[in-house]
């Protein structure tokens, strides 16, 4: 085993008295030094507790060095490393138990099968967190019990919580072809484009229609003779007309971030909910993490980011123009594809209590057509 030393103080005075007693003790000295009125010793630490039996002399130890050291700091603070150690202990028991099970599905029986079939395999509250291992094993045998009721399962630990997500297995019914139905118009407009694959066309390029005007008919006609009844299928595209507005205020604020940020611990219960520590900023943006969750208890780990208010103005131009663009962006939108804006016009801008109004009209190619069946005895 390795000798540890450590260095023993006394007076000056004492020097020759406690070599000679060294000596005599067979205490081995390493090394001496004086400081002042002070003498320094170096000896070996397993001969400590001879030379601290010396009666006649004051001594102190000083430096100490090795494995007495930490002996001694361990002593020193024992009773906050016992707290420190059955803290730990108690953190980790805690955090390997789980308070609960929460499943998230809109169907409430979905949700009752599934929390307890995960009962039956032993995932459910107040009890060990389980492995990954084990929670993947779980969402294999859950799915392969209800193949036709599942589609997807994922079991997520957050916290001292479950959270499982299901997604229901959905089985389409087959639906029956249409046989005998016609293309009408869902709103006003000039017919600008056709294309279809079954049916008659009732209408030409350019022709002006009204909602619920037929389009394309499922009814075949020759010589005025009903020859074939089919259900029909295509696109119509025509022009639209929309008025539509916008308002933009002159003055408004703007927040953004600083680049300075500070953490906070947030808890949070039925009746406290504020940070742990006084917060140094005076207007942020926060960020939040759970670490604990335990009998309604929450405690969350919070990044705050300072921000700053800047009061902006715009001129009456600039404003017209951001509301025209408002309006613009909010109606293609609403848009699908090929359909698409052909022309814009402002028929109106005013500001009113320090807000620019503005009014513009729009013509938009749009999908104007929609499959809508009939019956047979209907056709006249």
């Amino acid at each position: 085993m390795k000798d540890y030393i450590l260095w023993i103080e006394s007076e000056e005075k004492y020097r020759n008295r406690l070599l000679l007693k060294c000596f005599k003790s067979k205490i081995p000295v390493l090394e001496t030094k004086t400081e002042g009125k002070n003498f320094y010793l170096k000896i070996y630490e397993k001969d400590y507790a001879k030379i601290k039996k010396f009666w006649f002399v004051k001594i102190r130890k000083s430096g100490v060095t090795g494995v007495l050291l930490w002996k001694e700091k361990i002593k020193l603070h024992r009773v906050f490393l016992l707290a420190i150690l059955l803290g730990l202990i108690l953190l980790y028991f805690l955090s390997h138990i789980m308070v609960s099970v929460e499943v998230i599905h809109s169907n409430k029986e979905i949700r009752d099968l599934v929390r307890l079939t995960l009962k039956e395999k032993g995932l459910k509250e107040n009890t060990w967190r389980k492995s990954y291992q084990e929670i993947e094993k779980i969402k294999e045998e859950v799915l392969s019990e209800y193949p036709d009721k599942l589609e997807w399962l994922e079991i997520e630990v957050h916290g001292m919580n479950y959270v499982v997500r299901i997604e229901e297995r959905k089985i389409e019914e087959k639906e029956e072809p249409k046989t005998s139905c016609n293309v009408i118009a869902t709103k006003d407009a000039i017919v600008k484009e056709m294309v279809f694959d079954k049916g008659e066309s009732v209408v030409k390029i350019n022709d002006s229609v009204k909602k619920g005007d037929l389009l394309i008919s499922g009814t075949i006609k020759k010589d005025n003779e009903i020859k074939d009844i089919v259900c029909a299928s295509g696109k119509v595209y025509g022009e639209v007309w929309y008025q539509i507005t916008a308002s933009v205020p002159l003055e408004y604020t703007e927040k953004t971030r600083t680049g300075k940020k500070r953490w906070n611990l947030r808890w949070q219960n039925l009746y406290f909910d504020d940070f742990i520590f006084r917060s140094r900023l005076k207007t942020y943006e926060e960020e939040k993490k759970e670490i604990l969750n335990l009998l309604n208890q929450h405690l969350y780990f919070v990044t705050q980011y300072e921000t700053k208010e800047e009061k902006k103005f715009l001129s009456e131009e600039e404003a017209k123009n951001k509301a025209i663009e408002e309006a613009i962006n909010k109606l293609n939108s609403t848009l699908e594809e090929k359909e698409h804006i052909i022309e814009q016009k402002v028929l109106k801008n005013e500001v009113n209590n320090s807000t620019m109004n503005v009014e513009v009209f729009v013509v938009v190619l749009e999908s104007i057509g929609e499959t809508q069946e009939f019956q047979e005895n209907q056709i006249e």
